[in-house]
């Protein structure tokens, strides 16, 4: 008797999701965490980075230097703890930078007059990664062949995003606080990409052997989209569509309400989810 009998056989897409390179928060080192996401490999550890924080504590120690070491603020500068750096992982804006810098990377604020950026808000979903920062907490959202993933260290594992989705979360992110950076360069090739190129779709972007929920994902519109299923379980597909809508319902009331409290003035604390 075959072995696969009885045992449900993963479609193409699951298939692609696994190949997904997936760092789970450890300690503070979701900077680590953030760059291998994005990056789709184990492209740097928490020496790497240490390395790169200490290289740039001694430039900004010689630049202070040269207006003398005698000096009060020198005197602070070196009596102060690094602010690029400390012992439960995290790391600055500064070290994530110049980590991407060393592999040709240019990581660039969404709201810069870069030309790059500026394009990147016109239309996200033509961009291939952001990088998300506040709370000393850094998350990646990357885009693999023509799937958006979020790729945050927090979460149980990638979540699938469409496009229309994705550019209601960055704004949604960015009035919560979030800063954002677009990341721009030839990222590093990676199986996940190649898997999620080949995956065959319909005339109106959707999965074609996908044509059942798998635990923790369902078809959006025009790609596979996110939903979280109570208990971590697979849902009957008779509740996709509705519950389709319910997600994006509580999506646009958190929008509009993020919205309304930044218009105001107020400065909203929640975090994503």
């Amino acid at each position: 008797m075959s072995q696969s009998l009885g045992r449900k056989q993963k479609s193409n897409l699951d298939k692609a999701i696994d190949k997904i390179f997936f760092e789970k928060q450890e300690g503070r080192l979701c900077g680590q965490h953030c760059l291998n996401n994005a990056l789709q490999s184990q492209m740097f550890d928490a020496v790497d980075l240490s390395t790169i924080a200490q290289t740039l504590d001694e430039e900004e120690r010689k630049r202070m230097a040269e207006f003398g070491t005698k000096t009060k603020e020198y005197q602070e500068f070196m009596r102060k703890p690094s602010s690029n750096y400390d012992d439960s992982g995290y790391f600055s804006i500064q070290v994530l930078t110049q980590a991407l810098k060393n592999v040709n990377l240019d990581m660039i604020n969404w709201k810069s007059d870069d030309v790059r950026a500026v394009c990147a808000r016109k239309d996200p979903t033509q961009e291939r990664l952001f990088i998300c920062h506040m709370d000393d907490h850094w998350l990646a959202i990357r885009r693999l062949g023509p799937q958006w993933v979020n790729v945050n260290s927090m979460l149980k594992r990638p979540e699938l995003l469409t496009d229309t989705y994705l550019a209601i979360y960055l704004q949604t992110m960015q009035a919560e606080g979030y800063i954002i950076f677009t990341v721009f360069g030839e990222l590093p090739e990676c199986d996940a990409e190649s898997a999620f190129k080949s995956l065959r779709r319909d005339q109106d972007g959707k999965y074609i052997d996908e044509l059942m929920e798998t635990p923790g994902h369902r078809l959006g519109s025009t790609r596979s989209e996110v939903l979280e299923l109570p208990g971590g379980g697979p849902a009957e597909p008779k509740n996709s569509t509705e519950d389709i809508r319910k997600q994006r319902e509580q999506f646009l009331q958190r929008f509009n309400k993020s919205s309304a409290a930044a218009s105001s003035g107020d400065s909203p604390n929640s975090s994503i989810k």
